[in-house]
């Protein structure tokens, strides 16, 4: 087992679980970003957005992008079937471990 990929999916798995319990609200990326630093999962900036474009693109995820006014805010709702999965039913996903 390869201890980094491993962390790659633990910490998908954590995304998920943060988004599931403010489901059906979004939440910034900023603040995931924040959570997992909270849960001594920290990864830089930019690894929490591959984090979140490969969720988006498994479909576990929705990222919707809110610009005014010179600001820019990431909003990220958890999909229908990112719930399925955080529940266990239907496909697992390989590279996301909700076991914790």
């Amino acid at each position: 087992m390869d201890a980094k990929k491993e962390q790659y999916r633990r910490t998908r798995g954590a995304i998920l679980k943060v988004l599931a319990v403010e489901h059906p609200r979004p939440v910034d990326s900023k603040v995931i970003n924040a959570l997992l630093d909270d849960l001594r999962m920290a990864v830089t900036e930019e690894e929490c957005q591959s984090h979140l474009a490969y969720l988006a693109q498994k479909g576990l995820l929705v990222l919707d992008e809110r610009k005014m006014r010179g600001i820019c805010l990431q909003m990220i709702t958890i999909s229908p079937r990112g719930l399925d999965v955080l529940d266990g039913f239907g496909y697992p996903e390989p590279g996301v471990d909700v076991r914790f």
